[in-house]
């Protein structure tokens, strides 16, 4: 009785530690989000430095949905408007419609709101 009470206490175990551990598929979007923007926009773009400290080419994206503009056009900020300006670029800002689908723009822009 003993081993068998040992047994099924250590399968318990063994059960309760699989569940602990974070699946693959589970991963947090702000994570993915922040791994595109290091992936794709970091070169160019800072999210945690203001427009004033940053000195980078493209303008800062510190707080770009609760600025009250944009930082170049000067519109008030949408989501909309950036995801355009992602897909298709602009002056200097290459087009990443071939390099990211419609889920990784939206997660990226989660990320970005949410700094």
């Amino acid at each position: 009785m003993n081993c068998r009470w040992l047994v099924i206490t250590a399968f318990a175990v063994v059960l309760s530690a699989a569940d602990t551990r974070t699946p693959p598929w589970a991963t947090s979007q702000l994570v993915i989000g922040r791994d595109l923007f290091r992936e794709n926009c970091a070169v160019c773009h800072d999210i945690d430095k203001d427009k004033m400290h940053s000195r980078k080419i493209g303008p800062s994206l510190n707080h770009l949905f609760t600025n009250p503009t944009l930082p170049m056009s000067h519109a008030k900020p949408n989501r909309q408007y950036v995801v355009v300006r992602i897909k298709y670029g602009g002056a200097l800002m290459p087009a990443f419609s071939k390099k990211l689908d419609d889920s990784d723009i939206n997660i990226l822009i989660d990320y970005i709101a949410s700094k």
